[in-house]
């Protein structure tokens, strides 16, 4: 990088910032190597294009040049509060002899409303405890994602901490062996061959409706989750913390636990209505497509560019649901169940909440 060392600037908390001129900055104007300007200011937004929620393809043609006119233009982009918080990370500099920019900011201090509620966190401490102090604060908070420099700490505790994570090959390590046992299982007691594909195929197709419905009416309860400390907590634990910061890569497959917790009433709910071999195999099918839903899901949050215009589309869809629209788009591995209870998100206008809002827990 190019810098005059004789240009500088004062930060708010009177640290020195570089300034750069035209020059320096359209000389960074590739995929690996990515600077913007707005406002005065110069970001280097090189780790956040594949996260962009309307994929990196979107931004390419700004790279190198002051993208103040897009970027608060709903017609080409529409941007949420968040991604003003989250530029604001990558800000690496000034634009040499440009006023001094007037994007708020969100400083580090924890600051309570009116009521008593905190209003922030304090990203320096352990996370979890803290976030049942939000109250009422809870659900507009936890929907403005983070980018933090160094991934959150959850607990105190080492040994807590370290449950806490779970990276993405624990998922297809532990759960297919237990689907192939499942299956055999099924052979074993004397179910047919072709009853027992039929059944399990039925059951990824089960599990596709699952999908939906755990994410739209229990993972997204939360505003009906405000009411207390402890539900706040147990929320953030299941779901908040992957809207929080969607970019940790070890908060984003389900813990094995956590798969269990809501595994016992499906399968027991399948065994009431299904004879057991049907009601195992079922689960076993269902188990496929939760492990095929949780590398999907990983993959649109941490992949580059996709060869497969599928997976391309159901990455800007998917992150859209996470920076433009929370309350839509709650379809992961496909749209299937948003188009048919009407909560598409489309990528090519501003997002409207459903008209019902709380109470079709959104």
């Amino acid at each position: 990088r190019t810098t005059n060392p004789s240009k500088m600037s004062r930060t708010e908390n009177g640290g020195e910032v570089r300034s750069y001129s035209w020059e320096d900055i359209r000389k960074h104007d590739k995929e690996s190597d990515a600077w913007v300007v707005m406002d005065g200011e110069v970001f280097d937004v090189s780790k956040f294009l594949s996260e962009h929620p309307g994929g990196s393809s979107i931004v390419l043609p700004s790279l190198g040049t002051d993208i103040q006119e897009i970027f608060g233009s709903d017609d080409a982009h529409a941007h949420s509060p968040a991604a003003y918080d989250i530029l604001r990370r990558y800000k690496i500099g000034n634009l040499a002899g440009a006023k001094k920019s007037q994007i708020a900011t969100n400083g580090k201090s924890v600051q309570s409303d009116a009521s008593g509620f905190k209003t922030s966190i304090d990203f320096t401490k352990p996370i979890v405890f803290q976030v049942g102090h939000l109250g009422t604060n809870y659900n507009a908070f936890v929907h403005r994602p983070q980018v933090l420099d160094e991934p959150a700490r959850f607990f105190e505790s080492d040994f807590l901490e370290y449950f806490s994570r779970t990276p993405w090959y624990v998922i297809p390590a532990l759960w297919l062996p237990v689907i192939s046992g499942l299956v055999l299982h099924c052979l074993a007691i004397g179910m047919p061959g072709t009853h027992v594909a039929f059944v399990f195929l039925a059951g990824l197709f089960v599990w596709t409706f699952l999908e939906y419905f755990l994410h739209r009416f229990v993972f997204h309860l939360d505003e009906w989750m405000q009411g207390s400390y402890l539900t706040i907590t147990l929320h953030f634990l299941m779901h908040g913390v992957h809207h929080l910061l969607p970019m940790d890569p070890m908060r984003l497959v389900f813990p094995p636990v956590l798969t269990c917790v809501l595994l016992c009433p499906i399968h027991a709910t399948f065994r009431l209505l299904l004879p057991y071999p049907e009601a195992v195999c079922l689960t076993a099918g269902g188990l496929l497509g939760y492990v095929g839903y949780d590398l999907t899901h990983y993959y649109l949050h941490h992949s580059g560019k996709s060869w497969l215009s599928y997976f391309v589309d159901l990455k800007s869809y998917h992150l859209a649901h996470h920076y433009k629209q929370h309350r839509l788009g709650y379809g992961i591995t496909s749209k299937l169940w948003d188009h048919v209870f009407g909560t598409v998100l489309h990528l090519d206008r501003p997002a409207a909440a459903p008209a019902s809002g709380k109470a079709k827990a959104g």
